[in-house]
């Protein structure tokens, strides 16, 4: 038979336990602004029941109230898992996407300051001079239009050598960033492991741990690996729910590799294009081997030829493609050149372009400078014979021998509009990918917020639900003590 006071504890623990219960809903209002916060909620359950026999063979059991169960945060590590895939995709394409903004933004093509407009004044100037060799200002122009045309080669490996270097220097920032955060995560993992076996869910070290492997996830792909409680184990008093610790893992030539070991603490290392185990192990990464994010996007842009690759990024390619242009039409436009006749009768220098061979260097020849006499605008050394400049003219449709071969479709023009077009075919297709996958990972994210994040609507309802069953369990104790009341003071008083 229960006490007498079984009600008095039957109401104390709802009391007790409903206080809990608005305690954690008022935890999850004042962190409804803190990211990366999961919001929580005490799981309530029945305490043991009672057996009483109601006399004869009759009996029941009673319940004797609620206790809290566990103070749970509420997370879908299903979802998680799809936001940081859709992040890490994003990552990779977005930063693609920017550099190849800034590609865009330095050759700025089409436009007025251009090197195919640079290109069209120069042979324009050219064609002039054809129709008045003798004309000091039509030469003077030539020189002129083939210093802005050299100028332009220069300005525009010298911006695109700044950006590449601007893209290395943020992937070792991005390296420094991703060991930094396996640390971080290997820490937390330890504090994790330390608090489990005492019986305690560590909420806010899980929150923790998976804001850090959120902003990994924008920087490598990896996997969270759990090593704790496999096949229904507990670490002493540790929970069923608990998460355990993790290893984070990323797959190289189709072999996981543990970054950051849950069990041992050991954390691994990026060094540039080397990698170390969390055995301490090292080895070497080619680009392929990489893992997705934005540390490739990144080396993919600015090139690995200092890795065992030995990959051009496409900031190294645009570089090479410059040069070859300047290199090919100098080359080309000098060797025409000699065979004119300059202003004096004389044969033509055949350095009128000088330092040829890349686009950083080209200039008009000091010669050229110094003299518009030299430009070798005849063929048969008259002065009024403009032929040799018509030569050089036609020069804009001729076929150049473009990294070694030579097709009718390899013209200057020809070649630059090619180089152009791969250029813009690269940056839509890495903007429009970017920009699918950051719809789904919004989504994702979306999903996600609306199980983990706080809701304040939600939370005022549970606040409401909590208060009036405290408030009823407050007015059962005094019923029940009423009650007593009656029993102790007001009972056995008749005819008194």
């Amino acid at each position: 038979m229960g006490s007498t006071f079984m009600g008095l504890e039957t109401a104390r623990r709802s009391l007790s336990t409903h206080q809990w219960a608005l305690q954690a809903t008022g935890n999850n209002v004042a962190n409804a602004s803190n990211p990366g916060y999961s919001r929580q909620r005490l799981t309530i359950g029945m305490t043991e029941q009672l057996s009483v026999s109601f006399g004869g063979t009759k009996a029941g059991q009673f319940g004797t109230g609620v206790r809290g169960e566990t103070l749970a945060r509420i997370r879908d590590l299903m979802i998680d898992q799809q936001y940081r895939d859709e992040s890490v995709k994003n990552a990779f394409y977005a930063t693609k996407q920017a550099a190849f903004g800034r590609m865009e933004d330095i050759i700025n093509e089409p436009s007025e300051n251009g090197l195919a407009k640079s290109l069209d004044l120069f042979w324009a100037s050219l064609q002039d001079l054809s129709v008045n060799p003798d004309d000091t200002g039509a030469r003077s122009v030539v020189r002129q239009r083939a210093m802005t045309l050299t100028e332009t080669f220069n300005y525009m490996s010298s911006s695109l050598s700044k950006v590449q270097d601007d893209l290395k220097s943020e992937a070792d920032v991005v390296v420094k960033k991703i060991n930094d955060l396996m640390t971080k995560i290997a820490n937390v993992n330890r504090q994790i492991g330390d608090s489990e076996p005492l019986g305690v869910l560590p909420n806010e070290l899980y929150d923790e741990r998976d804001r850090y492997m959120d902003e990994l996830a924008q920087y490598i792909d990896f996997k969270r690996v759990p090593v704790d409680y496999l096949n229904g184990e507990t670490r002493g008093n540790s929970q069923r729910v608990a998460e355990g610790r993790l290893d984070i893992r990323v797959t190289i030539n189709g072999q996981d590799v543990t970054l950051v070991d849950g069990i041992s603490g050991g954390v691994g290392k990026f060094d540039n294009l080397a990698m170390t185990d969390a055995t301490g192990a090292s080895t070497d990464l080619t680009h392929a081997d990489m893992p997705n994010g934005k540390w490739k996007a990144l080396v993919e842009m600015y090139g690995s030829a200092d890795g065992p690759e030995g990959a051009d990024g496409a900031f190294t390619t645009m570089l090479k493609d410059l040069d070859e242009m300047a290199k090919q039409f100098a080359t080309a436009f000098n060797d025409l050149h000699s065979q004119n006749k300059d202003a004096k009768g004389t044969d033509g220098t055949s350095d009128f372009f000088a330092n040829v061979d890349s686009a950083a260097t080209i200039k008009v020849s000091d010669a050229i400078m110094k003299n518009l006499d030299l430009i070798a605008a005849s063929k048969d050394g008259n002065i009024g014979d403009g032929s040799g400049a018509l030569a050089l003219a036609n020069l804009k449709t001729t076929a150049l021998a473009f990294n070694g071969s030579v097709t009718t479709d390899t013209s200057i023009g020809k070649y630059y509009q090619n180089v152009i077009g791969n250029m813009a075919v690269a940056a839509d297709q890495s903007g429009r990918l970017a920009k699918s996958t950051f719809a789904l990972m919004a989504s994702s994210d979306q999903r996600r917020m609306s199980v983990s994040a706080v809701s304040l609507d939600e939370e005022m309802t549970m606040m409401i639900q909590y208060q009036h069953a405290y408030n009823a369990a407050a007015r059962n104790i005094t019923a029940v003590d009423e009650m007593l009341d009656k029993i102790i003071n007001g009972m056995g008083i008749v005819g008194r």
